[in-house]
């Protein structure tokens, strides 16, 4: 069976090797909880599939955003402005298969808005900008929930990795090197960004509308 984002999108959950908790049928491991996996399982599955070539890097950058937003990447609205404006004159056409939004949260609201199919469709990089700026503003940084909550996905490491290519070793010393630095954020792999080119946003959709 298929789990299913409110957004619309569709992903295939995570296999697991492990046995089963009997009460849920899910894998459990200690420290992980289902209420955890229900917001990043599908999330993860969603861009495991869409991007195959996912590194560690890019898995925790995934995860970091889900719960910290885009606040870190936003010192001075200004510098905002001036990003997007020198990155918007060098987009380009929207590559195959590329989405307009991809999910960062299991309920749609938090999202990637790619910038390539948004300027093609004729959308205003005013509106994303000011998406952009008041998401961060709604979700300032909180370096205590950030590290309660990846401390928490860091727990379901085997399950994060049962989808991608990512072992759930190196899964679990990339977020154990993150926590003893803070959890930072951090860029793309050299290998995503070589291949997907990633051009986005992080916004609440509704800041869209």
């Amino acid at each position: 069976m298929c789990a299913v984002l409110a957004a619309g999108w569709t992903v295939l959950p995570p296999a697991s090797g492990r046995a089963p908790d009997h009460a849920t049928g899910l894998a459990i491991d200690p420290g992980c909880t289902e209420e955890i996996l229900s917001r990043i399982a599908p999330v993860v599955s969603w861009h495991a599939a869409r991007y195959p070539n996912l590194e560690v890097e890019d898995v925790y950058k995934l995860l970091h955003q889900s719960v910290a937003g885009p606040a870190h990447a936003i010192e001075d609205p200004d510098m905002a402005r001036q990003w997007l404006d020198r990155e918007w004159d060098g987009l380009g056409g929207p590559f195959e298969e590329e989405e307009m939004f991809e999910p960062l949260s299991s309920d749609g609201r938090l999202v990637r808005v790619n910038l390539r199919p948004w300027r093609a469709a004729g959308r205003s990089p005013e509106l994303v900008l000011s998406a952009f700026v008041r998401t961060a503003g709604t979700l300032p940084p909180d370096n205590a929930r950030i590290r309660v909550e990846l401390d928490a996905v860091s727990a379901c490491s085997d399950r994060i990795a049962s989808g991608i290519r990512v072992s759930a070793t190196e899964v679990q010393s990339f977020f154990s090197d993150r926590a003893r630095d803070g959890y930072p954020a951090i860029h793309h792999s050299e290998e995503y960004s070589r291949t997907y080119r990633p051009a986005y946003r992080v916004v609440l959709r509704s800041y869209l509308d």
